[in-house]
């Protein structure tokens, strides 16, 4: 019974410890250069773009931190230095990965002017995309005999591989999210969401795991992810067939004014694919 009240009460302790981080993560972001004070004041104005913008960076912040609250240390006054220091440390990566899309492979969609007109597109499109970016963190913090520059290494890493991805995916669909966001077309923004977030998923599972020296540590990485990134288009491509019988999601999502329906289903289809290819790599 005490053993289980002191777990109860660490848990306790660990929880209020996640909150005071998720108000850091706060000032964090209006200290980010590319980001600023823009979405807290669209917020006053009843922006849902800046909302769902917003929403998406603290459910990014959360999943940050489940590496570092997940493995902490039996003893409580070690642990809290641990959740402490490397939670800080995930806070300042995720805005790190955020500041360094869009100034490279994001910047060209110009989400923040959109959002700053009121495009949920646009505010969908960068949810996702952090999201994404928390999963490539939970990952570089989740493995066993790592460190601070293991943290660090895998999170370059994960970043890496992540906007390959995405710049490779995008390309090969020939989905131009440019347009697709100067069309207001939902539909596609919702496609590219789940995409994104699928991605962002399957660097989890790429990167997690006990350190095994850097260079198997990289190879294997490397390797998962392209193979759970290649059965995520395998599957989709399957469920084309089997979903939609003499149609396609593109075709569906790409009409002129788009098939919000079939956005949805692909976005929720292709999660749970990618999903599935973290059992299966796991």
């Amino acid at each position: 019974m005490t053993e289980m009240l002191n777990h109860i009460l660490k848990s306790l302790g660990y929880g209020l410890m996640a909150i005071a981080l998720c108000y850091l993560a706060r000032l964090i972001y209006k200290l980010n250069p590319s980001r600023g004070k823009l979405d807290w004041q669209l917020l006053s104005s009843k922006n849902k773009s800046a909302a769902v913008g917003a929403g998406g960076y603290f459910l990014a912040v959360i999943i940050s931190l489940g590496g570092p609250i997940s493995w902490v240390s039996a003893s409580f006054s070690e642990g809290a230095l641990e959740v402490i220091g490397f939670g800080t440390l995930a806070l300042a990566l995720l805005n790190a990965s955020m500041w360094i899309a869009d100034k490279t492979y994001l910047k060209c969609l110009h989400l923040d002017k959109k959002i700053n007109k009121g495009s949920l597109g646009a505010g969908l499109l960068r949810a996702a995309h952090e999201v994404a970016l928390a999963f490539v963190i939970l990952g570089a913090s989740w493995g066993d005999s790592g460190g601070i520059w293991v943290m660090v290494y895998f999170w370059g890493l994960g970043q890496l591989l992540l906007a390959a991805a995405i710049k490779l995916y995008f390309t090969l669909a020939k989905l131009n999210l440019a347009v697709q966001l100067e069309k207001d077309n939902t539909a596609a923004v919702l496609s590219a969401a789940g995409i994104t977030v699928g991605l962002g998923f399957i660097a989890w599972a790429a990167l997690s795991g006990p350190f095994l020296g850097w260079l198997r540590s990289t190879a294997e990485s490397a390797v998962y992810y392209a193979v759970g990134t290649l059965g995520m288009l395998v599957f989709r491509a399957a469920a084309d067939l089997a979903l939609l019988p003499g149609a396609t999601f593109r075709v569906e999502v790409l009409k002129k004014q788009g098939n919000i329906a079939i956005g949805i289903l692909d976005a929720s289809l292709t999660i749970g694919i990618a999903i599935l290819m973290t059992w299966c790599l796991i």
